[in-house]
């Protein structure tokens, strides 16, 4: 079978915007890949709840990550932490890049994105066969693992704000003032968004999109979906076929 990379790598023809697909590789410590053909490659706020490996074949991508403004060039990648609250711009030229999922502290990011920078430079493509060997060159002992989200203040998804900052010892305004500081969105859109990460797990691992959406707390599965699109640029439907 002819690898997905290699041909998005190469291609010259015109491509259809905002395009985003997902693959799911066995025999790795690779969540999923994805990747975006386009201009219109913006999405909101949102974060994974996985380590994101971004690396640009062709174009630039850019990210909002609190105040800062990061530029990603064509054959350079950057790595975004789990539980990272992040969005990305539109581009003013065709944009093909591949995000890599994977488990916090599952690989060794750095150097994972260096030796991919390298292979572009030397072979000017990047190949599934190829994606994978560099991958599992830098994957680490399990003794070695760092979770980057230790700690995290996302605790319980509370019903309200209210009974989150109660249980915190503090006010309302205060609390929310606290975690907007801290994540950069108030608790009711990081809530959503963990609720959403977590019908991305269910989804992977074959529940239907009306199973994902009951058990992550949506009213009904139109509920999810457009919500999941709006955060993640692909309707459950598209990505569960992943």
């Amino acid at each position: 079978m002819t690898s997905p990379l290699l041909p998005i790598a190469l291609r010259s023809a015109p491509i259809s915007h905002g395009a985003w697909e997902y693959w799911r590789p066995t025999g790795s410590g690779i969540v999923e890949l994805g990747t975006v053909l386009g201009l219109d490659v913006a999405l909101p706020p949102h974060f994974h709840a996985e380590d994101q490996l971004t690396f640009v074949l062709s174009g630039r991508r850019r990210f909002v990550i609190g105040d800062d403004v990061l530029g990603i060039a064509s054959g350079q990648g950057w790595h975004i932490p789990a539980g990272t609250p992040h969005r990305s711009l539109s581009e003013p030229s065709e944009v093909v890049c591949i995000n890599i999922y994977t488990s916090p502290g599952e690989y060794a990011t750095r150097d994972l994105l260096s030796s991919l920078a390298r292979h572009w430079r030397r072979r000017g493509q990047l190949d599934w066969a190829d994606l994978m060997i560099i991958a599992e060159d830098h994957r680490c002992f399990a003794g070695n693992r760092v979770n980057p989200t230790a700690g995290h203040m996302g605790g319980e998804p509370w019903r309200t704000v209210g009974q989150a900052a109660h249980h915190a010892g503090m006010s309302r305004e205060g609390y929310s003032r606290q975690f907007r500081k801290r994540h950069g969105m108030p608790p009711h859109a990081y809530w959503l968004l963990e609720k959403l990460n977590a019908a991305r797990r269910l989804l992977r691992a074959g529940d239907s999109i009306a199973a994902a959406a009951a058990e992550t707390g949506f009213s009904d599965q139109s509920h999810l979906g457009r919500c999941f699109r709006r955060a993640f640029g692909v309707t459950p439907g598209r990505y569960r076929a992943g």
